[in-house]
């Protein structure tokens, strides 16, 4: 690894420009196992201070570039980098410059009746007990049937809205590698009261072809 310029995430991944989420993951597994303390002959190269940090960076690298919105904002910085000296493309500026633009942006919030309980349909309920396919509007529907904004079930399940909002659209664009999109389906689901495995392979099966086509 070259560590001339460390916020060169792509050159730290030895990967291009162009890399899709799965070249991305690929790259930073198999970098996770050259980095590894228990590589032996890592300590030949590196002390264990330079190690460790060398370990760091791959997790920056790919915390950066494995999330669509940080990988756009730092890609914007690095070429205004090129002409500017005092342009910050650490991961710590462009999770905070990310955190920014988030706080600015109005998302759609579901209201809540007054008297804050959701009105039971037993018709859905039943609905959804037998649902065997889902996809993202399905999630959706749910959520706004249980009267659940974007940030509350943010609160429940600590994932960003953002991701919430792709997963409902089934955008790959706005989501990380597939492991992940899984994890956050499973959390929602179960956020939800709905059959977390069921839920998750339906989903799946159907982001698949979404990303293939």
């Amino acid at each position: 690894m070259n560590t001339e310029n460390k916020y060169d995430y792509y050159e730290v991944l030895e990967l291009n420009e162009n890399a899709t989420q799965h070249e991305i993951y690929k790259a930073y597994a198999k970098a996770k196992i050259t980095y590894s303390a228990e590589n032996t002959a890592l300590s030949t190269v590196f002390s264990r201070d330079e190690a460790r940090a060398l370990r760091s960076l791959v997790e920056e690298a790919y915390a950066v570039l494995s999330n669509n919105d940080y990988r756009n904002i730092y890609e914007k910085r690095m070429l205004a980098a090129k002409s500017s000296s005092g342009v910050d493309i650490s991961a710590h500026a462009i999770k905070a410059a990310s955190d920014d633009m988030f706080q600015k942006t109005v998302l759609p919030v579901v209201n809540i009746e007054p008297t804050g309980a959701p009105i039971r349909n037993e018709e859905f309920e039943k609905e959804i007990s037998e649902k065997k396919l889902w996809d993202g509007q399905d999630l959706k529907k749910v959520r706004e049937y249980k009267k659940l904004s974007f940030d509350e079930l943010t609160d429940i399940t600590k994932i960003n809205p953002w991701y919430i909002a792709a997963l409902e659209d089934m955008n790959p664009a706005g989501l990380p590698v597939e492991v992940f999109v899984r994890g956050y389906v499973i959390q929602v689901a179960k956020a939800l009261g709905l059959k977390e495995k069921i839920v998750a392979d339906s989903y799946m099966q159907l982001f698949r072809k979404k990303i293939e086509n």
